[in-house]
């Protein structure tokens, strides 16, 4: 080891100087414009780096991780004073394969520019400092990053400052004619990559999708199409991802009320459609009128409520592998399970407002316009639709919440009950790590990233798989025949789980993706051959991208996703990649804006996404010209890749 040590050292030290001395240093140069620009009046400092060889310069667009970006900052200067962000050309952008994220890039040169004021009472010569950090690459190649002072010199023009002068110069710079990535811009263009908000959104008629479409056709046919029209969005919606995960923890839910009291059955399933109804109706509006139409989503994405979540999932999963006792307090067990050994109707109600929330964590698209609706004042349309939408949505699970008392009254049920129940237990805790990864995705912690996700599911599969086939028992087991129906689903659940295994190299994971986190990891670096979207770059900037789109005259394609949207997932992780999907993608210039984090960046995303469409309900994707004006609009998710590429391919919807 001591051998070792000083061997390593003088490797470091050798890279060092090799990667010091390496050509590809960039000549920076600054001048103050326009030339005319008199004490008092807006300007921009721009700031021209000429790159040699085949190195690349990074923008200045801002990210958590990756190599070194562009960052300019005036030095304090009697002369100047800051009027706003840096601006950049549109940039080249494409997937590191190095650090696993879109890198935005320059070669050849670029030109850059700082907003600034002169000051009053300038007279004669003056001279400013900007200091410049930035880092240079190539292919496997960087640099070491560098902090340079780039020197302006000027000298302002004679006379009393302009009114129409006064205001800050924020135009993209005229670029250099060895820029190779980039074009000149005109003097009206938008600034891209530092920019702090979004361009105007579009002052002309937004285009309609189908479903809005659908909602104000049913209207002018009177009440009882809208109802029908209600009815059949709230069927649909259950095969939409984010309603699976509730299919087991019912089962369980009543399977363990069931244990405690053989009457009621019909009582507590009435109860716990009631609750669905109800909150899903009431809450919703209420959320909406209160806090607008995003209110009922906000709650959703919560991490605080995606935690509260996670914990309820835990302790009825404890409850169903007998441990309760031993995990939690006694007074909480009655809280879970309805509050007295007789049963009350409080726990299925508590458990229906449990079903609204995960829900409503990826609002589909029918619900979404309606609360759109409300917060516009208008209220008898979207009560009436809400109730209607939420009675088809709970009435399968009216079937569920019996499915246990009828299983019950089989022959031999008591033994392999109990088996049943502890599986069920397995699953919900499945699911409670998929909102304890929600809480993780909002507030971008990194732990439970795909890998780590997969892994987890991984282990719990085995282990009930291992449970099922005897090798592991839990306390409260009874005398126990293992038949083949339970060996085989125990074989089959050890397969699924190592085939979590196998999906973090890559293996296609189909529908499942939409419960796990995406990859890479939203804003940060992180490394994952399992990501069915690889490949699918996006830009994460709406100014930036919609630069780019003008530059090249390209159409703009809009993914308006969230953090906690299973709905999301699904069509970023298996629709996204379909190769007809792919091949329409490839058309456009594509960027993906979050908007449930309640950060100030995805509030103004949400903004943009209500005035381009209208809705705030997501998934939402927006074509939108090279003018910035939207075309079309699809909302929520499907699983017809030929549809949504027909879309894309403006043919239909």
């Amino acid at each position: 080891m001591k051998t070792i040590r000083p061997l390593l050292l003088l490797l470091l030290m050798f890279l060092t100087v090799r990667a010091m001395a390496a050509p590809g240093d960039v000549t920076w140069t600054g001048k103050l414009l326009p030339a005319d620009a008199r004490p008092g009046e807006g300007a921009q400092i721009v700031l021209t780096a000429q790159i040699e060889g085949d190195y690349h310069l990074y923008s200045l667009t801002k990210r958590d991780s990756g190599p070194t970006v562009t960052t300019l900052e005036l030095q304090s200067t009697p002369t100047l004073t800051a009027a706003g962000p840096g601006i950049q050309p549109p940039p080249h952008t494409e997937l590191d394969p190095g650090f696993h994220i879109n890198v935005e890039s320059y070669t050849g040169g670029v030109a850059f520019a700082l907003p600034v004021t002169l000051k009053a009472g300038l007279t004669g010569a003056q001279k400013a400092v900007v200091k410049v950090r930035y880092q240079v690459c190539r292919q496997g190649t960087c640099l070491l990053p560098k902090t340079v002072e780039v020197p302006v010199a000027f000298t302002p023009a004679a006379g009393a400052s302009r009114s129409d002068h006064l205001a800050a110069v924020t135009a993209i710079p005229p670029q250099p004619s060895f820029a190779t990535t980039v074009a000149s811009a005109a003097p009206d263009a938008v600034p891209g990559g530092a920019s702090t908000g979004n361009p105007a959104p579009p002052t002309t008629a937004k285009p309609t999708d189908e479903t809005i479409n659908s909602i104000q056709s049913a209207k002018k046919n009177g009440l009882f199409s809208f109802v029908l029209l209600s009815l059949g969005a709230g069927f649909l919606a259950l095969l939409t991802p984010c309603v699976f995960p509730m299919v087991p923890i019912t089962v369980s839910f009543f399977a363990k009320r069931k244990e405690q009291s053989n009457s009621h059955g019909v009582r507590d399933a009435l109860a716990y459609c009631l609750g669905i109804v109800g909150t899903f109706t009431g809450l919703g509006l209420v959320m909406t009128l209160l806090f607008g139409a995003t209110g009922i989503q906000k709650l959703a994405a919560s991490p605080f409520v995606n935690l509260g979540l996670a914990l309820l999932f835990l302790v009825l999963a404890a409850n169903l592998l007998g441990a309760f006792e031993i995990i939690v307090p006694a007074g909480l067990t009655n809280a879970a399970q309805g509050g007295t050994a007789k049963g009350g109707v409080l726990g299925p109600l508590l458990m229906g407002l449990t079903f609204t929330l995960t829900s409503f964590t990826c609002t589909v698209a029918f619900v979404g316009t309606l609360l759109a609706t409300a917060a516009q004042g208008s209220l008898f349309y979207p009560v009436v639709g809400m109730l209607a939408f939420s009675t088809a949505f709970a009435s399968p699970f009216f079937l569920l919440a019996l499915f246990p008392q009828y299983l019950s009254k089989l022959p031999r049920a008591g033994s392999w009950m109990v088996s049943v129940k502890a599986f069920m237990g397995f699953l919900e805790i499945a699911a409670a790590l998929k909102f304890l990864s929600n809480a993780d995705l909002v507030w971008s912690w990194g732990v439970f990233t795909r890998p780590v996700f997969l892994a987890l599911w991984a282990m719990l599969g085995v282990i009930a798989g291992l449970y099922l086939l005897g090798g592991l028992r839990l306390p409260h087991d009874g005398a126990t025949k293992y038949g083949w129906p339970r060996r085989a689903l125990g074989v089959l659940t050890i397969i699924g789980g190592l085939y979590c295994l196998a999906a973090i190299e890559g293996a296609p994971f189909g529908a499942f993706n939409a419960f796990v986190p995406p990859s890479p990891y939203p804003g940060k670096s992180v490394a994952s051959n399992g990501s069915a979207s690889e490949g699918v770059t996006f830009l994460h900037d709406y100014a930036q991208a919609l630069a780019q789109a003008k530059a090249q005259n390209r159409p703009l394609f809009v993914n308006f996703t969230g953090y906690t949207c299973t709905n999301c997932r699904q069509m970023e992780q298996t629709i996204f990649p379909r190769p007809e999907v792919r091949k329409e993608l490839d058309n456009y210039i594509r960027v993906e804006l979050y908007t449930d984090n309640g950060t100030p960046e995805n509030e103004r995303n949400k903004d943009l996404e209500q005035k381009l469409t209208g809705v705030v309900t997501l998934p939402v994707y927006v074509v939108v010209s090279p003018d910035g004006q939207p075309l079309r609009v699809s909302q929520g998710s499907t699983f017809d890749a030929a549809k949504f590429a027909s879309f894309l391919r403006g043919t239909g919807g």
